[in-house]
């Protein structure tokens, strides 16, 4: 509810320019940290199906699309245990930027619960000491997914003690939020005609 009204007072501000204003809405979320772990947990309604949701969100070449912190992607190779996806994410958080690369292999599968994607971040290959997202999509109601995303990550680099963590915190929770906006639009938009 409180991204639907953000959003809508964001296009009061603009002018009404935001005729086809999205209509996700967020449920819950939760950022928390234990030690050097940050954990992530949203439940997003989003304004468009769910298959199609999951397919816009399966599709790698999307992401920078979804979230314009995703500055480059590319697909490693495919294995019967999923596909590594090379990404760069460049986040700022406060005055403070970073780009965080990372390899992460990610699996998809459907059942009649839903659709559910998963990434697992390799830290051989990261600057992340280790990482994971899972999000699961399903129907409910016509035309409407319901979202539950789940992520946890590790920094592969110094956070200073007194205000990163907030920080950190803080970055995860809005980049959660500008990736569900971006995916109900992309999705929208795909199933125009």
């Amino acid at each position: 509810m409180a991204g639907r009204r953000l959003w809508q007072a964001a296009c009061l501000v603009m002018g009404g320019c935001c005729t086809a204003a999205l209509a996700y809405e967020v449920q819950h979320v939760k950022v928390a940290r234990d030690g050097e772990h940050y954990k992530l947990n949203m439940q997003v309604l989003l304004d468009a199906d769910a298959e199609a949701a999951f397919r816009t969100m399966q599709d790698v070449n999307n992401l920078p699309q979804i979230n314009p912190s995703v500055i480059k992607v590319l697909p490693l190779h495919t294995a019967s245990s999923g596909e590594d996806v090379y990404t760069q994410v460049h986040l700022c958080i406060a005055f403070v930027c970073r780009t965080l690369a990372q390899v992460q292999n990610m699996t998809h599968s459907s059942s009649e619960a839903g659709y559910l994607l998963q990434a697992i971040v390799d830290p051989e290959r990261s600057n992340l000491k280790s990482g994971r997202a899972r999000w699961h999509f399903s129907d409910c109601g016509e035309q409407q997914t319901c979202l539950a995303f789940e992520a946890e990550l590790v920094p592969d680099f110094w956070v200073p003690p007194l205000l990163g963590p907030w920080l950190i915190q803080r970055s995860m929770k809005q980049e959660a939020l500008v990736s569900s906006a971006g995916l109900e639009r992309l999705t929208q938009e795909s199933a125009r005609p």
